[in-house]
């Protein structure tokens, strides 16, 4: 990066420096105009105009030597207050060109000390000045000749020279003084300012600070103004979680998803959680499946189970089944083929249960093995094999009290079924 470059011509406008900082006491924005400058008698001989003049085509034409070397020359001559001031601002710009920016600064502060330059070139210096001074990390001496430049502007004060202030500020660490010129010069700038808003809206979310309602105003601004921008539809929905507004927190994630700006994988996942925390089982169990069919998802055991607590909380009985056929096996023990066989028994697939419960008992590692006949019995008894039912009961009693309870309550009911075919004609 050149010298030039690296400068950025600082001091011809403000630089938007966005960082994230620590919060200090806050303060207004200091009103412009407060002070008079009586205005400068200006005079210059033709001579002296003809040899400024020809530093300026110098200065176009990035003969920046030679414009030195005139203006060393300039020097020696017998100058007026107001010629030796040009001759010293035309130094600053000649050296700010080179890159040497320590004589530019002392060029300018020069050209100002002599205090013979007309109200508005004065202000020009002032502000040329101010920016060269942040562009160089001397923040604090910016924000004091900026001072002095709103002490006499006039009204409308461009939005350029309250984000200069307000960057400086935040350099310093000072996010209290710095936001309400951020937030002017927000408010003032013709065009919205991406970098400005930022900077705005890192001193909201300061640890310090957590102005999370004023960052979700902005925010709510900024998803609008660049809608393309996943980390602004990020920042806004946590936001909101921050204050526990997770409907809105959702509702804004849910556009960024639809939008394709939500496509990593942890992302993905606390969106399924948040669709399940806020009761949206089948938005999050569809989410989860689409990612996971399209690769974006690992299809492990961790997130095949969450797939299956939101089929089965949005009452999706055969997408439930269908995960648990692939979670099964990853598992030791025959805890999922239980959850099967009750899934497949509030739809009354009793032959599927008898075979569900069987892969459970085969399996092992059940909390409860008695249930688990319990269930195989019931699935006997209500396809009318009795003496299956009865055989199933009469093993579960031999495990947990709840198993033996239901398994005597079943047992009398089946012998009672039982007699009943039995005497039929």
């Amino acid at each position: 990066m050149t010298g030039r470059e690296r400068f950025g011509f600082a001091w011809l406008g403000a630089a938007a420096l966005v960082l994230w900082l620590s919060a200090a006491a806050g303060q207004g924005v200091q009103e412009a105009g407060t002070t008079v400058r009586e205005e400068r008698a200006v005079t210059m001989t033709e001579n002296v105009y003809r040899r400024i003049n020809a530093v300026h085509e110098l200065l176009g034409e990035d003969d920046l030597d030679g414009a030195i070397e005139r203006l060393d020359a300039l020097l020696e001559m017998r100058l007026s207050d107001y010629e030796e001031a040009l001759a010293h601002q035309a130094y600053g710009f000649a050296y700010a060109q080179q890159g040497d920016y320590a004589r530019a600064l002392a060029s300018f502060e020069r050209c100002l000390a002599i205090d013979a330059l007309p109200n508005l070139a004065n202000q020009g210096m002032l502000y040329s000045l101010a920016g060269l001074y942040a562009n160089e990390g001397q923040f604090q001496k910016a924000i004091d000749t900026m001072s002095t430049w709103f002490s006499y502007a006039e009204e409308p004060v461009p939005a350029d020279a309250y984000m200069l202030v307000g960057s400086s500020y935040a350099q310093l660490e000072q996010l209290g003084a710095a936001l309400p010129y951020v937030q002017e010069a927000n408010s003032r700038a013709e065009t919205p300012n991406e970098s400005w808003r930022m900077l705005e809206l890192s001193i909201y979310f300061d640890p310090e600070l957590m102005d999370f309602e004023r960052a979700v105003e902005l925010l709510r601004d900024m998803v609008v103004l660049w809608p393309d921008r996943a980390r602004y539809w990020e920042m806004l929905a946590s936001a909101y979680l921050e204050l526990e507004d997770d409907p809105n927190a959702l509702a804004t994630l849910m556009v960024a998803y639809k939008q394709g700006m939500v496509d990593e994988a942890p992302k993905l996942l606390n969106l399924v959680r948040l669709n399940l925390f806020l009761e949206l089982p089948y938005e999050a169990g569809q989410i989860l499946e689409t990612e996971m069919g399209n690769g974006r998802i690992e299809e492990n055991a961790a997130n095949l189970d969450l797939l299956l607590s939101a089929w089965e909380s949005a009452r999706e009985y055969d997408r439930a089944v269908a995960v648990i056929d692939k979670l099964a096996p990853l598992s030791d023990d025959g805890e999922y083929y239980m959850r099967k066989a009750q899934l497949l028994a509030e739809h009354g697939d009793w032959a599927e249960v008898i075979e569900a419960t069987g892969q459970a008992l085969a399996a092992g590692g059940l909390e409860a093995t008695g249930q688990a006949l319990v269930l195989k019995g019931m699935a006997h008894a209500e396809l009318g094999d009795y003496d299956l039912a009865l055989a199933a009961f009469d093993e579960a009693r031999d495990y947990e009290d709840a198993a033996r309870r239901n398994a005597d309550a079943w047992i009398e009911y089946v012998r009672d079924r039982s007699q009943v075919a039995q005497n039929r004609p």
